[in-house]
């Protein structure tokens, strides 16, 4: 009798260390598949998924120390540097650890091409986590140009069903095709049975990671289902009818590349390459803010929500290449200038930080007119680490 109850306890502690293990090993697998640990960025533009987002937020809501999220564009994101370890954010990071605040962490939610209403739910979603301490949001001066405000939502398909009516439509949100919704009929045809499993599923993801993130253990241990890969071992020719389903059902033909995004040129100095007329045409009319401005007024509304959630935060303009621009005739320094003291005020005015980086670069350190080279990021990244120092004191001292 005793042996026996020696062995049930001993199974029933083994168990328990079996979950809690597994639990611990399949999170910190999955994110570190991901990249989430090793200066993460989105590299996917507007096809980022939202569950890749979520799961961002998440594992930085579960991570320790002082955390500061950068919300911003690619060059939040870091289009101008082959490297994660390039970025303004990776470089902020080392600049506080190696300051002021060796317990810094800084997270980098920049996403390419995100226009001002990206950057608010993007805002939004941090809050609901409660992932950070501090948010830097960064702000280009292609954000309120004519082209721009023509897509005044890049990331729908992530964002679309968190909007209002109004809001979808005066961010032109195109129609997104909405996963099929699950069964919620009565008791009587199944209803009630699909509703307890839908619940018992949620409940065993809340508590085991190795369900949870199934799916994505799948994907990196195995390169997809388990199933559908023994399938395709034993029959070959199922391979390629799963790769002709998974094909987009429209083609999207995309241009030739431009001069300075060619594979010889992506990382270069903007003088060592030739301007087309091409490459020209998207910096003309880039500060173009007034209230008919669509971005321009949802960088109010971001800066209402900072204000109304008592957010702490700082706004910076990044640093813009105004030599490309003088040399093609494109500045108009009268619009600069009071376009700069406009969105500047706006920031002001709901009693958030704002700091103009624009002429703070020099013009070697740029790749085009606003992405920059890793020295333009690293002197940024010095540049907030100094300007943060009251800020972040003056949160912790609340």
């Amino acid at each position: 009798m005793r042996q026996q109850a020696v062995g049930g306890i001993t199974f029933l502690v083994s168990l328990a260390l079996f979950f809690f293990i597994s639990n611990f090993l399949a999170g910190w697998y999955v994110y570190h598949q991901m990249g989430y640990d090793r200066f993460f960025r989105f590299e996917d533009g507007a096809h980022v998924k939202g569950e890749v987002l979520d799961l961002y937020m998440e594992y930085i809501a579960g991570q320790r120390g002082y955390k500061i999220a950068v919300i911003g564009d690619s060059v939040v994101q870091g289009a101008g540097v082959p490297a994660r370890e390039q970025t303004i954010t990776a470089h902020l990071q080392d600049e506080l650890r190696g300051s002021y605040l060796p317990g810094a962490k800084v997270f980098n939610l920049g996403l390419p091409g995100g226009r001002p209403a990206d950057l608010l739910m993007t805002l939004k979603k941090l809050r609901q986590s409660g992932a950070v301490q501090l948010v830097v949001v960064n702000i280009s001066y292609p954000f309120f140009s004519d082209e721009m405000s023509q897509t005044p939502l890049l990331y729908f398909k992530v964002w679309s069903p968190y909007l209002t009516e109004l809001e979808l439509k005066e961010l032109k949100v195109p129609p997104v095709k909405q996963a099929e919704p699950k069964a919620t009929a009565g008791l009587e045809d199944g209803g009630g049975s699909m509703e307890a499993e839908n619940f018992l599923q949620w409940k065993i993801s809340s508590i085991w990671s190795v369900y949870r993130f199934r799916q994505e253990l799948n994907r990196f241990i195995f390169g997809g289902p388990p199933a559908q890969k023994i399938k395709e071992f034993f029959n070959p020719a199922s391979k390629d009818e799963t790769q002709l389903s998974e094909q987009p059902e429209e083609a999207v033909l995309e241009e030739p590349l431009s001069e300075k995004d060619k594979p010889e040129n992506k990382y270069n100095v903007w003088y060592s390459f030739t301007w087309s007329d091409r490459d020209l045409e998207h910096l003309a009319k880039v500060f173009n803010v007034n209230d008919s401005n669509m971005n321009f007024k949802y960088y109010r509304a971001l800066c209402r929500y900072l204000k109304e959630n008592e957010i702490p935060a700082v706004i910076f303009m990044s640093p813009v290449n105004l030599d490309l621009l003088k040399k093609y005739q494109l500045l108009d320094e009268n619009s600069y200038l009071e376009n700069t003291n406009l969105i500047s005020q706006v920031a002001r005015q709901n009693g958030i930080v704002f700091l103009d980086y624009q002429e703070a670069v020099g013009t070697d350190l740029f790749h085009d007119s606003m992405h920059m080279l890793d020295g333009g990021n690293e002197a940024t990244a010095k540049l907030l680490g100094r300007d943060l120092q009251p800020v972040i004191r003056g949160a912790l001292n609340r």
